[in-house]
């Protein structure tokens, strides 16, 4: 655990767990669009909304089985691996 693991599991608390995934979503819808944007060249915020996303991510890895999100990780960080190789 990271020193914001107790702020994540209070704002789990605090607001639930089916409000935070929807925050979730709606984080990644603005991540896309600032993508979006810089692909196009316009001004975005994509710092921004990773960080967003990030913290978002956090929170969701403290609802859903750690140890399946590992191994998924796992498995597709070797498959890109395997892919690069060739």
């Amino acid at each position: 655990m990271n020193d914001w693991t107790e702020i994540f599991i209070k704002a789990i608390k605090t607001f639930g767990g089916d409000m935070q995934k929807i925050v979730a979503m709606e984080e990644l819808a603005e991540l896309q669009q600032a993508l979006s944007k810089d692909i196009r060249g316009k001004e975005h915020n994509a710092e921004e909304e990773i960080a967003d996303v990030f913290i978002m991510l956090m929170q969701l890895e403290l609802m859903y089985d750690r140890n399946k999100i590992k191994e998924w990780i796992d498995k597709k960080i070797e498959r890109l691996d395997k892919r690069l190789r060739g």
